[in-house]
């Protein structure tokens, strides 16, 4: 079973265009809505690939409500904790052509007030008391008002549950939070944020794995776009190979690995799988629109 923790919840809108009229009038062909930020793609593709999967994550207005309604139709249970903002819309406008990159305007995740945080907390401890999972992931920025030192005690609270944690983030919220982690899931440059380098001091995700063992001894997975994935652990070292196929919706695919990686750990698979299923799903959400879908 898998928890995860959304702390920066979203509307993910995918415009679909033939062109972006800048200074103009864009109207889409197709419009996708998804309950999205990157836990929830997350989420609903471990839960898509089988995975029992909750999540505790705060909602507010009616795009939370809207958010709530769809994760039941993903097959996500979850926990949600009132938020007096209301949660925001991410947005990736996709134009024609073969090009895999699109134009995204993302907005700020809602900073949580004092009870708020205490509410997501208690429903944290909560659900680890009765769900009893293998892995809890956090994933995603970390708003202003979490109390980054608590929610690190949270985070090894979940260790000493026999919880296996597992993070994507960057930035200072996973430098704070790499102490509690048996897993990391980056891509190369937030790798060398994290490590304090240069990106071309880790020229390949092999390297950036191997420093990252070196420094913090945590397993790790390191992504490098259409140049493949690396990753390390005490008993495995490896790679995976670019894509096989490059589709136009590339907005999310990050986050499909990371479900399709914790799905197939939490179905007990070694790692040489793990990883080839982390790049199929990966592959998959590219290739059609809404983040944390698979073709």
């Amino acid at each position: 079973m898998i928890l995860v923790l959304a702390l920066s919840p979203s509307l993910d809108v995918t415009y679909e265009v033939s062109s972006l009229a800048v200074n103009g009038i864009t109207r889409p062909a197709s419009v996708t809505r998804v309950a999205g930020g990157k836990a929830l793609n997350m989420a609903r593709v471990a839960a898509a690939l089988g995975s029992e999967v909750h999540a505790v994550v705060p909602l507010g207005g009616h795009t939370g409500a809207w958010i709530d309604e769809m994760l039941a139709g993903d097959g996500v249970t979850a926990d949600i904790v009132p938020s007096a903002a209301p949660t925001r819309t991410c947005v990736a406008i996709v134009e024609d052509g073969d090009a895999p990159e699109s134009t995204d305007v993302y907005e700020r995740a809602a900073p949580v007030s004092a009870q708020e945080w205490r509410g997501i907390r208690s429903a944290v401890e909560l659900a680890l008391e009765r769900h009893r999972p293998a892995y809890l992931v956090l994933s995603g920025s970390i708003p202003d008002g979490v109390v980054v030192e608590e929610l690190v005690e949270l985070l090894l609270e979940a260790r000493r549950m026999a919880a296996r944690v597992v993070i994507d983030g960057s930035g200072a919220g996973l430098r704070a939070c790499v102490v509690a982690a048996d897993l990391i899931k980056i891509n190369r440059s937030e790798a060398a944020e994290l490590l304090g380098v240069e990106t071309a001091a880790l020229p390949d995700g092999t390297t950036a794995c191997r420093e990252l063992r070196a420094r913090y001894a945590v397993d790790s997975v390191v992504t490098d776009g259409i140049r493949g994935a690396a990753a390390s652990s005490v008993e495995f070292t490896g790679t995976v190979a670019a894509p096989r196929r490059r589709g136009r919706f590339s907005a999310g695919s990050g986050d499909a690995f990371l479900g399709g990686l914790v799905a197939a750990l939490d179905r007990g698979l070694g790692w040489a799988d793990t990883l080839s299923a982390a790049a199929d799903a990966a592959e998959r959400n590219a290739l059609v629109p809404g983040q944390g879908r698979l073709a």
